[in-house]
């Protein structure tokens, strides 16, 4: 039987869905923001790790992603994100993105 996500890894899931989406639709910047500070609840912390996974995977790989994903980084950064710790989160996702069969 599966193990139940922790609740912060089900709404880093959340938040980096709403913000794909809202990149993907071309959606206004505002009503992206509002919508990810609302599911964010203050999480900061969260904001930057979906954000850094975002960037991460696409700076490493600029062909094999929709230039919109970066958008989404970028729309979870301007959520709140925090500023200290997304190049972390950045530099592991380049990481990761070299190991085979990894995605984001």
């Amino acid at each position: 039987m599966a193990r139940p996500l922790h609740p912060d890894k089900r709404l880093e899931i959340a938040l980096t869905g709403c913000a794909r989406r809202h990149a993907l639709a071309n959606s206004t910047d505002t009503e992206a923001i509002n919508e990810l500070r609302l599911i964010a609840q203050g999480r900061a912390d969260l904001l930057a790790e979906a954000a850094g996974y975002a960037i991460g995977a696409w700076t490493a790989n600029p062909a094999g992603h929709d230039p919109r994903e970066l958008r989404a980084g970028w729309l979870l950064v301007a959520a709140g994100a925090d500023p200290t710790t997304v190049t972390e989160h950045i530099d592991r996702a380049r990481e990761n993105a070299g190991r085979d069969g990894w995605a984001y």
